[in-house]
């Protein structure tokens, strides 16, 4: 059950990192502009490219550059939310649309708190980048950028198969088309899946205060549980928004 929900993450709350771990800066935008991200990768292997700010299915749309000493900027723009709508439009109307695209609502994105402090729970929302990942395309290769504590805990979150679990952080950016907010702890038993028959406690906080444009949002595991034969597995996990002015320090890239 909870998986599917590492996978989609729209989980739950608690931390907020220190000082070392990010840093607030002004920063000047043009007219189209709401948020400019600068940072330089700590391992960008080569790969240099345009920088994608839109999600899978539809067209790319470059708001940035990733250069060959890892360093970048992107641009994220004020009307993202029309953007992403005449994406939609243009996949939904094509030949090859094997569904309809739509956007998600704050509900959807993050169900298991439906029974909490939940206000605004049909509120639309359209996500930046690809499972909290922004897509580079380069001439030669492609990859990922993303800001979070390390590669490991990026690939956990996401479900690939070798990641080992761990505590640490991520962090990724929203727009929502109104505010909303959701605030409380739901606590779970849950089977260890190592055929244990074990049982142990999980404790998924939020705090979200989410206003009408842009957001950053932050993911944490806090703290993890083993069983009898060692399987570890998340007993404590956040979900939290930062200041939008927050400057996530540690940027990693990841190969498709």
């Amino acid at each position: 059950m909870y998986k599917s929900l590492l996978f989609f993450l729209f989980l739950t709350l608690v931390g907020c990192k220190t000082s070392n771990d990010k840093k607030e800066l002004p920063e000047e935008t043009s007219s189209t502009t709401a948020l400019i991200l600068e940072n330089k990768v700590k391992n960008p292997n080569g790969i240099t490219g345009g920088i994608n700010i839109m999600g899978y299915f539809v067209e790319p749309s470059f708001g940035g550059v990733l250069n060959e000493d890892g360093s970048f900027k992107i641009e994220l723009p004020l009307d993202f939310d029309q953007t992403t709508e005449k994406a939609f439009e243009a996949y939904n109307s094509s030949p090859i649309a094997a569904y309809e695209l739509k956007y998600s609502t704050a509900l959807e994105s993050f169900p298991n708190a439906d029974g909490l402090s939940f206000t605004g729970k049909e509120v639309k929302l359209a996500f930046a980048g690809k499972y909290y990942r922004f897509e580079v395309t380069g001439s030669n290769r492609s990859g990922y950028i993303y800001p979070a504590s390390s590669q490991n805990f990026l690939k956990y979150v996401i479900g690939t198969k070798d990641a080992l679990p761990e505590t640490g952080y991520l962090y990724y950016y929203i727009y929502a088309k109104e505010p909303f907010s959701i605030k409380g702890s739901l606590a779970t038993e849950n089977l260890f899946e190592d055929g244990t028959e074990e049982i142990y406690q999980r404790t998924d906080d939020y705090n979200l205060k989410i206003n009408k444009g842009w957001n950053l949002i932050g993911y944490e595991i806090n703290e993890l549980t083993e069983s009898a034969i060692g399987t570890r597995t998340i007993s404590k996990s956040s979900v939290f928004n930062e200041k939008l002015t927050t400057k996530p320090d540690t940027w990693f890239m990841s190969s498709k």
